[in-house]
C-alpha cells in the first residue's frame, strides 16, 4: 500500500471533525475501530481533545495536521483543476 503513513492523520482528523459535528455513532465506532485495529490505540484522548469544542474549533488544529502530514493540501488543488 501507498502511504499509509497518512492513516493516521487522517483518521485523527475525520475523528475529531464528526465528534465537534454530526458525531455520528456508526463513524466513531468504525474509527474507533480502526484505531484499535491498526494501532493498537484507542480514541480516548481524541475524545477529551474535543470535549467542549465545535467544530470551528478544531477545524485550525485539523487543517494543520492535515497540511503536515499529508498530501491532502496538494490533493485538493489538483482536485480542483
Amino acid at each position: 500500500m501507498k502511504h499509509t503513513k497518512e492513516l493516521l492523520p487522517i483518521l485523527t482528523t475525520i475523528f475529531t471533525i464528526n465528534r465537534t459535528g454530526s458525531n455520528d455513532t456508526d463513524i466513531s465506532l468504525i474509527i474507533d475501530y480502526a484505531f484499535r485495529r491498526f494501532f493498537g490505540a484507542n480514541t480516548n484522548l481524541l475524545i477529551l481533545t474535543c470535549a467542549g469544542k465545535t467544530k470551528g474549533d478544531i477545524m485550525p488544529e485539523v487543517s494543520r495536521l492535515l497540511e503536515e502530514e499529508t498530501q491532502y493540501k496538494k490533493y485538493l488543488e489538483d482536485y480542483k483543476k
